[in-house]
């Protein structure tokens, strides 16, 4: 697992759209203008995107590729990735865009590394179309959501990720969510406010 110990890759590594470019540089790499035109993206937002990510040693360079008479550099997304979460200056805070609802709901994942504490940071592995960031610590072997189960562990989840869902599934899925929020929406007992977000829709 590679550490990535800086605000910079938090940044890159919690904002969707830049995680949804970076997954096309998984496996073996991939050079910017046939990474551009497999998402259907501009050449030049993908190349910027690139380059904040080799500064924030997100992406590498892994060689060159002969392409149209000459040769271009093949990117590769090294993964796992672990970015410890007290790396974001300010707080998770900082992170956050008001015109960038998506993006709100991927702070969280910092907001709860921030709140645990412990070596908790954010975990990104490999994923398709998107890469997936969970809540993890660096010495972590198995699930996340395994790890979390233990008692010692903190009361935090937050998972992103895109499912492939058929309308009855997802309808299924629906329920349940709401089942459960309504189930300890009910329960008034003393304790600790932890924030909930739920959100499913078609990607």
């Amino acid at each position: 697992m590679i550490i990535l110990d800086s605000a910079l890759a938090a940044r890159l590594l919690t904002d969707p759209d830049t995680r949804r470019i970076l997954a096309a540089f998984q496996g073996n790499g991939q050079v910017i203008a046939d990474a551009a035109r497999a998402l259907n993206l501009p050449l030049e937002t993908v190349r910027y995107r690139v380059r904040r990510a080799v500064q924030a040693g997100v992406l590498v360079a892994a060689g060159r590729r002969a392409r149209r008479g000459r040769t271009q550099t093949v990117y590769r997304l090294p993964l796992p990735v672990f970015v410890p979460g007290l790396q974001v200056p300010g707080g998770p805070d900082t992170l956050l865009h008001p015109d960038e609802d998506a993006f709100l709901a991927q702070v969280r994942l910092v907001r709860a590394a921030l709140l645990a504490g412990g070596g908790w940071g954010l975990r990104v592995t490999a994923g398709t179309p998107d890469l997936v960031a969970e809540l993890a610590r660096p010495e972590q072997r198995g699930a996340t959501m395994d790890a979390l189960r233990v008692l010692q562990a903190p009361a935090v989840v937050d998972v992103s990720s895109t499912l492939t869902l058929s309308a009855e599934d997802a309808k299924a899925l629906q329920a349940e969510l709401l089942d459960v929020y309504a189930r300890y929406a009910a329960r008034q007992r003393p304790g600790a406010a932890h924030l909930l977000g739920l959100t499913l829709y078609p990607a």
